[in-house]
């Protein structure tokens, strides 16, 4: 709300600035008597009006021009993001029924070797993860990054690599702690390992949710040219029938 006040003040005022100068231009002999004023004015007013009209019409147009593409490149995300077998029966990812895929949090109650089989377990799964979160950021980052609604969901997910190294980590820490027969070393690895990968997990569950509201709340229209296409299709079909 204070957002929208703002910005109405905001183009409020450059409009009641433009609308000062261009009467004292054309009423006055201020600005013809002080050229290098008149033109930092003239500079000023340029830049409010286009920081205040031009751009937002360049990026409302852009937003509707690549629509489409943008909601193929965050379904992507999500797929990439998403565990498929946890969907709701018949819907997909980009329905809105996405579940996130988790890193399992190895059990520490089953002895050193079932320890040790978990961290490495955890281990493959990061590899895993993190290389199929960069496959979607590097196929998708130019054009996500340029679309101001999508900013953040990439700089998240960038985030979210991070915390896959931090998990990584704490895991070796763990093993070597293991290794060494030091209860006390093991049972502050663990918690460590444990709280890394409840926060690794909590972004990735963030990020899922945020692309599926963005998803949701998105109304993209087919184009012209496929409108007419799936019209001429349908046409097709009820002749042959």
């Amino acid at each position: 709300m204070f957002g929208r006040l703002w910005r109405a003040g905001a183009v409020v005022a450059a409009l009641a600035v433009i609308a000062v100068v261009i009467w004292v231009d054309v009423m006055t002999p201020v600005w013809q008597n002080l050229v290098i004023v008149s033109g930092l004015v003239a500079g000023v007013v340029t830049f409010l009006f286009t920081t205040l009209f031009i751009d937002r019409f360049i990026q409302r147009a852009a937003r509707r021009r690549w629509a489409p593409v943008t909601r193929l490149a965050l379904t992507e995300m999500l797929n990439q993001l998403a565990d498929e077998g946890q969907c709701r029966e018949g819907q997909s990812s980009a329905q809105g029924a996405a579940e996130p895929r988790l890193l399992p949090i190895p059990d520490a109650s089953h002895g050193q070797g079932a320890l040790l089989a978990g961290t490495e377990e955890l281990r493959s799964a990061v590899v895993r993860e993190r290389r199929r979160l960069s496959t979607a950021l590097v196929t998708w980052w130019n054009l996500l990054s340029s679309v101001p609604d999508t900013e953040e969901i990439i700089r998240h997910t960038a985030d979210v690599a991070l915390l896959f190294d931090g998990v990584r980590d704490a895991s070796w820490e763990l093993d070597d702690a293991v290794r060494s027969s030091n209860d006390d070393a093991v049972r502050a690895a663990y918690d460590t390992l444990r709280a890394r990968t409840m926060a690794c997990n909590g972004s990735i569950a963030g990020i899922v949710e945020e692309i599926s509201a963005r998803l949701a709340a998105d109304e993209v229209e087919l184009s012209d040219k496929a409108q007419r296409t799936l019209a001429a299709m349908h046409r097709r079909v009820a002749r042959e029938r």
